[in-house]
């Protein structure tokens, strides 16, 4: 019974060296999709709060057709703010990449649109360098009138 014991002392212990590697890598790998759905979260709550903003911050008289200035719309979906700002509210989103589609007599609706480059903390896979950054698009529609 002692020779068995013997043979078998520290098995658990490179078992558990063999596979704390794959462990680390599916738990790095839960946190960056984590990463992952909270940045396209984040990204579609600015685009619907520049909708919003687009459509409600008219002053004076307006009609179907009035919005918001564009840069302003803008500057909403980037910083969170109509003046803008010096960080945008997720990293490499940039006014450019804000498209916003103005009503017409015609279609009353608005329609804000951001397109971002998200890019995981793995940036490629090992010895294969294949880029991992993914592009999120996110619309907003908002009706201007009635």
């Amino acid at each position: 019974m002692s020779s068995s014991l013997t043979k078998h002392r520290g098995l658990a212990a490179i078992e558990f060296v063999l596979i704390s590697p794959l462990i680390i890598v599916f738990i790095a790998i839960c946190a960056d999709i984590g990463n992952l759905l909270v940045e396209y979260q984040s990204l579609n709550k600015a685009v619907r709060n520049g909708a919003r903003f687009a459509v409600t911050e008219i002053y004076g008289t307006a009609t179907a057709v009035d919005i918001a200035p564009i840069s302003e719309i803008q500057n909403v979906v980037v910083y969170g703010t109509s003046s803008g700002g010096t960080e945008p509210i997720l990293e490499g989103l940039t006014p450019e990449a804000v498209t916003v589609t103005a009503p017409t007599s015609i279609d009353t609706t608005l329609v804000v649109t951001a397109v971002y480059t998200y890019s995981p903390t793995f940036l490629t896979i090992p010895f294969l360098d294949i880029p991992m950054t993914i592009d999120f698009t996110a619309s907003a529609v908002m009706e201007t009138g009635i």
